[in-house]
């Protein structure tokens, strides 16, 4: 049976990198694999969406109607698909979603932000259960920061819903978090600087 995955995001925050690597990945698992892509790329900041369908047997429709598993980076009100199981970033307020704080983990955990990506493309191999076959994975990245692509991919895979859960309250408010206390009519000081966007954990000109 097909396995429908759609991506949400704005562009710098690697949507297409994830969409890409997981496409590469499950072609070298023999998987019929359609990869999408909807974005605006004159804008950094802007839309950027991807759609991956994976399955044993030939694809017949590559559109995706209804997500089995939806990643929402960023949430731009521009994807009107729904998903069966949701995972945003910490801070989106989708009822009924998991929540993980990729970019802080990718700080805190890697170094730096643009290492989420690759903690959310880890989630998405488990919640697919797709096997987590290392040769495959690194065969399937681009050349730079292999070893700590793999390991933040691994830290994403093996994470449980207790650590999850976990992360998710000790984490600390998340840019879309500051950003609505600092729109709201009588916000108070938080004292924390504003985060840029999460970048692609593959080239920092990369805009998807």
């Amino acid at each position: 049976m097909a396995t429908r995955i759609a991506l949400d995001g704005v562009g710098g925050q690697g949507v297409r990198v994830i969409a890409g690597v997981l496409g590469a990945l499950l072609a070298r698992m023999g998987k019929e694999v359609t990869v999408l892509f909807d974005y605006d790329s004159s804008v950094r900041g802007s839309m950027s969406d991807a759609f991956v369908i994976f399955d044993d047997a030939p694809i017949l429709n590559p559109v995706v109607e209804e997500a089995d598993i939806m990643l929402k980076l960023a949430d731009k009100g521009h994807l009107r698909i729904s998903g069966r199981k949701v995972v945003t970033d910490l801070g989106l307020n989708v009822p009924g979603a998991e929540q993980i704080p990729f970019a802080s983990l990718g700080s805190e955990r890697f170094g730096k932000e643009l290492f989420g990506n690759m903690i959310a493309l880890g989630r998405l191999l488990r919640l697919a259960e797709i096997e987590f076959d290392e040769p495959a994975i690194r065969e399937s990245l681009p050349r730079r920061f292999v070893d700590e692509n793999v390991a933040a991919i691994r830290f994403g895979y093996e994470l449980t819903p207790e650590e999850i859960a976990s992360l998710a309250d000790a984490a600390p408010p998340s840019r879309f978090e500051m950003n609505d206390a600092a729109t709201a009519p009588f916000h108070r000081e938080t004292g924390i600087a504003t985060g840029g966007q999460m970048a692609v954990a593959t080239d920092p000109g990369e805009s998807g």
